[in-house]
């Protein structure tokens, strides 16, 4: 089953496609509840993993690889690729990171790739991410689903996911014709800002970093998530900048 889907209607002219990579276990069906507030010339697509929402009866991936080609093939395009726009949250930065280097690699290079609440690629070499101990997974649910009943179902998917990234080696060269922009929250304590700042080394055209003001579960609000990629259509963030 494709990896991808659309949630903008057909018709009219896009200037930007946007693809949105959710966090570890979640799905990409909420991207719903945005559809109506997207600017004019937005095409918005979700990247769907296998083992949950519309997924739930395929079998979880069995690894970063697979997912990347899977996800790259669909993606594939020279047409496309100088309108397109990778947003990955959390895990999902990770994922569409590497399904930026897989486009550049082939010549169809993204337009950019904007990371956000995600920690850089270099701190997932001591991440547990074979089989991560029950306190990590919960640390990264949202409040009201580590709460409820339907905790260990969301445990069991986001093992699943986060064991894409068990053996995970970081690229040695940045990214070259795909810009970068990283993005976190003021009130995130899974992905803290110092967590973020390794990502200025993994492009050439390295963005800058914005901070809002957000914890780290409020990312795939409708108000947030909206904000964000009005900001991909129009290219007009207002940006602060973290060094150090």
């Amino acid at each position: 089953m494709s990896y991808l889907r659309s949630f903008t209607a057909d018709g009219g002219s896009v200037a930007t496609t946007a693809v949105v990579f959710p966090q570890a276990g979640a799905g990409c069906l909420r991207l719903h509840s945005v559809t109506e507030a997207l600017p004019t010339g937005l095409n918005l697509l979700g990247v769907q993993l296998p083992g949950r929402e519309d997924r739930l009866e395929d079998p979880p991936a069995n690894d970063l690889a697979e997912v990347v080609d899977r996800v790259g093939a669909e993606l594939r395009g020279p047409a496309r690729s100088r309108s397109l726009v990778l947003l990955g949250l959390s895990l999902g930065a990770l994922i569409a990171y590497e399904v930026a280097r897989k486009l550049e690699l082939e010549g169809t290079a993204p337009r950019s790739l904007v990371v956000v609440a995600a920690r850089s690629p270099e701190h997932w070499k001591s991440f547990p991410a074979a089989d991560p101990p029950w306190e990590e997974l919960t640390a990264l649910m949202h409040p009201a689903v580590r709460d409820s009943e339907s905790a260990r179902y969301a445990a069991a998917t986001m093992r699943s996911d986060l064991r894409l990234m068990a053996g995970y080696r970081v690229p040695s060269a940045p990214l070259t014709s795909t810009s970068l922009l990283s993005v976190s929250g003021r009130r995130d304590d899974v992905a803290t800002t110092a967590q973020m700042l390794g990502w200025r080394d993994r492009s050439t055209d390295y963005q800058g970093h914005q901070v809002i003001d957000t914890d780290h579960h409020e990312f795939m609000d409708q108000d947030v998530l909206t904000g964000l990629l009005s900001d991909i259509a129009f290219e007009n963030a207002p940006r602060r900048v973290v060094r150090g």
